[in-house]
């Protein structure tokens, strides 16, 4: 990619860039070009996936009580529903466990 591709690019669609924004920008469009011909290019390599996805093993879903942030409660977190609850109260008009919206068109 060069430059010109990348001020068409954002011409089509529709952004508002600057020869500055483009340029800073310029680096992080060729980084995702790259990753995507790397998974082009896995693809089309049949030994990179010598057994069907359904037999690969998957990633651990096994997650530390540590992994959360402070201000959003574990699921497994009791007073979780009752911050729910709590949420639930404070919002407008309802019906069960959802928030109507007003229609304003």
């Amino acid at each position: 990619m060069n430059m010109e591709d990348l001020q068409e690019t954002a011409r089509l669609a529709h952004l508002t860039m600057h020869d500055q924004d483009l340029a800073a920008a310029f680096p992080a469009f060729e980084q995702m070009l790259g990753f995507f011909a790397a998974m082009q290019a896995a693809d089309k390599d049949q030994e990179a996936f010598s057994a069907p996805l359904s037999q690969l093993s998957g990633p651990s879903r096994i997650v530390s009580q540590d992994h959360f942030r402070q201000d959003n409660p574990s699921p497994q977190d009791p007073d979780t529903l009752s911050i729910a609850a709590k949420l639930l109260d404070n919002a407008g008009e309802r019906d069960g466990q959802f928030v109507l919206v007003p229609n304003v068109l």
